[in-house]
């Protein structure tokens, strides 16, 4: 009990709590935390009981809520962890989370999805598995586990599991919406960094009767090799994945058509071999509904953006117009994209857009839009800030940065979770600064992080709608009017990318598809068997289609039970295998060794 006793610091109002798990009791430090916006952070202290179950159950409460843990019992001696804050009054909630620790030498999944001896705090997220292996017990994430804080600590790990918390929805809006951006000599020396003045919404609205719930799993770790099965991001056995969001702004017909296919000419559209399109590769395309030039309403637009559709790239929306739009304004404008199904929204301009979501169109006033996103399929909007924007031009992985501190890539609105958040990365220079930033060197960096960049870029201005000098190194295009083509340099850079993609080791997504994966693969839940075998579950209403899992068994055979197997690929003693798996489906998976199975996690 000495390690235990030197955890206790680091949990405050946690209780040492003895755990049947195994064949022996095991000790537990358990803390739970609320903190609301209104109150504060509370520790309610636990009182426990044993149910006629086995489970071993606490109960407290705080000012609005009823909390309850249980540890019940599960097969082969392991442990399921219930955590369940039950609402008696609305609250704005800015943190439920659960504390633990335990004795032992920590191992855990990294952002980066490798499984490694834990040196130093780390965060993970939504699109990385909570893993964690510390002396004679094995922590494994389920459903509604936000993300989690894992940090080795004097005799062992401290794991605290977060319902929710504010750390992984940063969103916020700006305080003021101008009625013009400043302009004239007395703007001049006015950097963009003074329009950043920003309102966070840290609260999220919960109402009684509301339930906020996460499962977890505690199993007894035997004296054998534990082979953990990790659940990684992205289809088919790709590493990492590119997404390009390109907004509307200055947007000319031929010059879109010249990054799409290669060439302004519309013999070119259709063809293989140059420009986006031409090469395979998807694009996440914004659009105005409405706008002087190169909208939706532009016969030549539309064809363009049909022949996204069609490419399986997608058709987003960059606002309505140029301008401010009140609501029956963007309701129109929505119902004339309709044809696309837009289910991205990115806002123009949000420091004088009124309507933007990150100005007032999250709210509930005049200029809220919310429930007009919501009814016309809209379930993705943009956060209007870059991760890393100063970092210069490159490659930015959104799923990385500090890992002890939390990074979401996407998150739902605080305010209504029916619209989901991501983030971006600035990308937008002159096409040879861009094809420098896609080196096959960075490809591979983003590849090895398993990683995600989603780019922030503006490839379909010319120079007939681009008059400032800045703007016009950085077009994407070549050539006059009518005889545009793809900036040389950047198509390489896109060559580059494709052959990666071919390879299979990188892929390029509309930003649809990549946040919805992101979202899909946290429901996914990897349950271990005291048979030795492990099984696959997909908790959520989503299919997902070639998922790939990993764990060190490069070598040894890996059978599947309900679903055919699609690919694998062993490196580096580790077996990386796909499958599709529908909602609500499961594949249990079991290792041999010659004829000799092996327990992918040993029973104690």
């Amino acid at each position: 009990m000495h390690a235990l006793a030197c955890l206790s610091a680091i949990l405050a109002a946690s209780l040492p709590v003895e755990v049947p798990l195994g064949e022996q009791p095991f000790p537990v430090e358990l803390g739970l935390e609320v903190r609301t916006a209104a109150d504060g952070a509370s520790s309610p202290p636990l009182s426990w009981r044993t149910r006629a179950d086995g489970a071993l159950e606490g109960r407290g409460s705080g000012k609005g809520y009823q909390a309850e843990v249980a540890l019940v019992p599960a097969p082969g001696g392991a442990r399921e962890l219930e955590v369940a804050l039950r609402w008696t009054a609305p609250a704005a909630l800015e943190r439920a989370a659960l504390r633990l620790a335990w004795p032992g030498v920590p191992r855990a999944v990294d952002r980066d999805l490798a499984f490694l001896p834990l040196a130093a705090p780390r965060r993970t997220g939504r699109g990385t598995p909570l893993l964690v292996a510390a002396g004679r017990a094995v922590l494994a994430g389920g459903p509604g586990v936000l993300s989690a804080r894992v940090e080795p600590v004097r005799g062992g790990v401290a794991v605290t599991l977060f319902l929710d918390d504010a750390d992984e929805r940063p969103f916020s809006t700006y305080e003021a919406c101008l009625d013009r951006l400043p302009s004239g000599p007395e703007s001049q020396g006015i950097p963009w960094s003074a329009l950043e003045v920003r309102r966070p919404m840290r609260g999220s609205p919960r109402r009684p009767g509301e339930i906020d719930a996460l499962r977890a799993t505690l199993y007894p770790l035997g004296g054998g090799h534990f082979l953990p099965v990790v659940v990684e991001r992205w289809p088919a056995g790709t590493r990492a994945a590119i997404v390009l969001t390109d907004h509307a702004d200055r947007t000319d017909a031929e010059a879109l058509r010249a990054v799409l296919w290669g060439s302004s000419d519309p013999r070119a559209e259709g063809g293989v071999g140059a420009g986006l399109l031409g090469r395979g590769l998807k694009i996440t395309r914004t659009f105005f509904a409405h706008a002087r030039r190169g909208a939706l309403d532009d016969p030549e637009i539309r064809l363009l953006a049909d022949d996204l559709a069609v490419s399986g790239s997608e058709v987003a929306l960059h606002s309505i117009t140029p301008e401010r739009d009140g609501r029956e304004a963007v309701r129109a404008g929505l119902a004339s994209a309709a044809p696309w199904r837009p289910v991205t929204w990115i806002d123009h301009e949000p420091y004088t857009n009124c309507e933007a979501i990150a100005s007032r169109g999250a709210g509930d006033g005049p200029w809220g839009i919310r429930d007009l996103l919501e009814g016309a399929g809209v379930r993705w909007v943009w956060a209007a800030g870059d991760l890393d924007g100063r970092a210069g031009t490159r490659i930015v992985n959104v799923l990385g940065g500090d890992l002890a501190e939390a990074r979401p890539a996407i998150f739902p609105l605080p305010n209504d979770p029916r619209l989901w958040v991501f983030r971006s990365s600035m990308f937008y220079a002159s096409p040879g600064e861009l094809a420098a930033a896609l080196s096959d060197a960075a490809l591979a960096a983003l590849e090895d992080e398993r990683g995600l960049f989603v780019a922030h870029t503006y490839l379909g201005p010319s120079a007939a709608t681009t008059h400032a000098e800045a703007h016009r190194a950085r077009l994407a295009v070549v050539g006059a009017a009518g005889a545009l083509s793809i900036h040389p340099a950047l198509d390489a850079a896109f060559a580059r990318v494709a052959a990666r993609v071919r390879s299979g080791r990188l892929a390029t997504l509309t930003w649809a598809e990549a946040g919805d994966r992101l979202r899909a693969v946290g429901d996914v839940e990897v349950a271990y068997r005291p048979d030795g075998a492990a099984e696959v579950r997909n908790d959520g209403a989503a299919p997902l289609r070639a998922l790939t899992v990993a764990l060190p068994a490069a070598g040894l055979e890996i059978s599947l039970t309900g679903a055919a197997l699609l690919g694998r690929e062993d490196a580096d003693g580790w077996a990386r295998l796909w499958f599709d798996l529908p909602a609500g489906g499961r594949v249990v998976l079991r290792v041999l060794d010659g004829l000799a199975p092996v327990a992918i996690l040993p029973f104690s």
